[in-house]
């Protein structure tokens, strides 16, 4: 028996391993490739030969929806499954999915990033099973030019969007940074989809700081201590995940647990690292927002960073720092793999300066004790 060739699609690199691992479990089925958005997919399936796609709905650039109408669109018959999160508390989502041509839809059990995703895993199998291999092959020479216009186009907009949300951002008048800079004790970033790389290439060029940096990164459990350990090595600064209780020093960075919310307190005018077992604050745990409350908490001043990520978490937080006098910064969508959470940040009025990623590291390596 030949095996099913699935093409998983989420923008997560955990979820797509997750995945993989569950359904490559069963002997009949094998992961030709994958794709972090729609517009992947689409030139995967160019060159791929795919029975059945495996797809996520919330995804940068191009999403699931948009990907399933492109598909239909185009009269491409290999049958998708659809595997999010969206449609738990979303119906209107999963009824538009079938109505595009998604054969079945299945529910992420916990979220975007679902670490318990085996409780779904024969569910997954079985829908592979029943739908996979049921179309007819795609005549690709029949579809490639239409396809590879839709390609463009969706490149092109991309290109086009980031340049105009740059532009009509980087026009408004915000506060001079500087004058909010004094008195800071701490860095804090927040940061979600497409943080890794982020963060890799600003510790690239960040090699030292005056100020303690705090992190949270929506990472689960069990891939924290290592993602630590691999920004400790590019860097002249300390990376560390954070543990309970240690001081917060000088020259030190520290990423928040993937499974406790990242705090600290304060104590004899220093500061000091609090992790909390606390429910999940705007779907996640850790979640930015705990982070950047506890400068407020702790009367602690502290300089925001708001970065790459999908949603809102951290959104608001930073609005509350910035109307107390703290600086704030987001990343510029010029660099954004996902523009949502610093979009946000800044259409709260919460932001004082917008910086790409190289910036942002200049930024901080230039601040020196004020």
């Amino acid at each position: 028996m030949e095996k099913i060739k699935v093409l998983v699609v989420d923008d997560s690199a955990l979820m797509r391993k997750l995945i993989t691992n569950i359904i490559t479990k069963d002997p009949n089925i094998e992961v030709v490739d994958t794709a972090i958005n729609g517009l992947f997919a689409l030139k995967k399936l160019k060159t791929k030969e795919v029975d059945l796609v495996l797809l996520d709905i919330e995804m940068p650039e191009m999403n699931g929806l948009e990907f399933l109408k492109t598909k239909k669109d185009l009269g491409i018959e290999t049958p998708v499954v659809v595997l999010s999160s969206v449609g738990a508390d979303k119906p209107e989502i999963t009824i538009h999915a079938l109505e595009l041509g998604a054969k079945d839809f299945i529910i992420k059990p916990s979220g975007s990033i679902s670490l318990d995703l085996e409780r779904v895993g024969s569910e997954i199998i079985s829908a592979i099973k029943k739908y996979g291999g049921s179309s007819k092959p795609i005549e690709i020479e029949k579809v490639d030019k239409e396809l590879e216009n839709i390609i463009e186009k969706y490149q092109k907009d991309i290109k086009e969007t980031k340049k105009v949300d740059v532009k009509d951002f980087m026009t408004k008048s915000y506060k001079n940074i500087e004058g909010k800079l004094y008195g800071i004790e701490l860095i804090l970033i927040g940061i979600s989809t497409g943080g890794p790389a982020a963060l890799r290439d600003l510790f690239a060029i960040l090699q030292d700081s005056s100020y303690p940096i705090l992190i949270v990164q929506h990472m689960p459990a069990g891939f924290t201590k290592e993602f630590a350990k691999s920004l400790d090595k590019i860097t002249k600064l300390t990376v560390k995940e954070a543990e309970e209780g240690e001081l917060i020093r000088e020259k030190h960075v520290y990423i928040a647990p993937g499974d406790k919310h990242l705090s600290f307190k304060r104590y004899n005018n220093k500061n000091f690292v609090e992790l909390l077992d606390t429910p999940p604050v705007n779907g996640h745990k850790p979640s930015v927002e705990v982070l950047f409350d506890a400068s407020l908490r702790n009367n602690v001043k502290s300089l925001a960073i708001i970065m790459t990520g999908m949603g809102k978490d951290g959104a608001h937080a930073i609005k509350r720092l910035y109307d107390a006098g703290y600086p704030t910064i987001a990343q510029s969508p010029i660099d954004c793999v996902v523009f949502g959470m610093p979009k946000v940040a800044i259409e709260l009025g919460g932001i004082d300066k917008i910086l790409d990623i190289k910036d942002i590291a200049e930024f901080i390596g230039g601040l020196s004790k004020r």
